[in-house]
């Protein structure tokens, strides 16, 4: 009797018949509902040689059609072996899939619907600071550093605005300021690119400074600044053929979100929804 339980093929056997008795188990022992039949149609057989040449770039051959085809077999037989067992219920991944696919479903209505040139228009005019080009400016500026001017900089700023003023435009007034990482002179600069360099606050100072003196100080997260606004270039919106691609664009986003949240709002029209909150939750207790 030892001898036989030390047996390998006894092992297999007992554990083929727990496997066995697991399944049964976990399938409650019930047939299979649905057709047994895996039927691979020639549509599919197409699409599965379109998919691999898509990939590859080259058609597939006759042995590499036919694992295509195999592998479609197992996994259309572990799918329905799936269901069967009910491993797609309360799993979060499958949830998450069919949830997606049902928001591609939407997704793919809205692309159908093609903008008039009107609705573009009308999104243009909504939005115009989206596609307007952005305001550029030629300045130059002196830099003064709170770390050289101690308890000075404000009567030192005074006597530097002074001075700029004073200065004959042909001079050089670089020698007035202190030395800085950026450079003197901007030749044409965007009040975004501006705005990398200075911050926000510099240019909106920017903006209300005249042309063609010196201004200041403007402040920024490196200390003040004394301007000199040679040239200001407003934004300009723009015509609506130069920039169509992207109002479309914009506009299908759009259309594609309002669309989702009806469809959302609708669909959840259809239940009854009861949520029963933890004893003691903060969600419990929202009025």
């Amino acid at each position: 009797m030892k001898r036989w339980l030390k047996e390998p093929l006894l092992h297999f056997v007992l554990l083929g018949a727990a496997i066995f008795a697991l399944d049964a188990a976990w399938s409650g022992g019930e047939a299979r509902a649905g057709d047994d039949r895996i039927v691979v149609s020639a549509g599919r057989v197409e699409n599965l040689a379109a998919l691999f040449t898509k990939t590859w770039q080259r058609a597939p051959s006759g042995q590499e059609l036919r694992a295509l085809v195999d592998d479609y077999i197992l996994e259309e037989a572990l799918y329905r072996e799936g269901k069967a067992r009910g491993v797609d219920q309360d799993d979060t991944i499958i949830r998450r899939r069919v949830r997606q696919k049902m928001e591609f479903v939407v997704d793919d209505i809205i692309e159908l619907i093609e903008p008039t040139q009107e609705q573009l228009a009308e999104w243009l005019a909504a939005h115009p600071g989206d596609y307007a080009s952005p305001a550029r400016y030629r300045f130059r500026q002196i830099y003064l550093s709170p770390e050289r001017h101690p308890g000075t900089l404000e009567a030192d700023a005074e006597e530097v605005l002074a001075a700029l003023k004073a200065l004959d435009e042909a001079a050089d007034p670089r020698g007035l300021g202190d030395p800085a990482l950026f450079e003197h002179a901007f030749p044409d600069a965007s009040v975004e690119a501006i705005a990398a360099i200075f911050g926000e606050g510099f240019v909106e100072e920017l903006a209300g400074a005249p042309l063609g003196e010196w201004n200041g100080p403007l402040r920024s997260a490196y200390g003040v600044h004394f301007v000199h606004i040679d040239q200001r270039v407003h934004a300009e919106a723009p015509a609506l053929e130069e920039v169509e691609a992207a109002v479309a664009r914009d506009w299908a986003f759009a259309q594609r979100e309002a669309a989702s949240g009806r469809y959302r709002d609708e669909l959840l029209e259809l239940y009854e929804v009861e949520i029963q909150w933890p004893v003691g939750s903060d969600e419990g207790r929202t009025p």
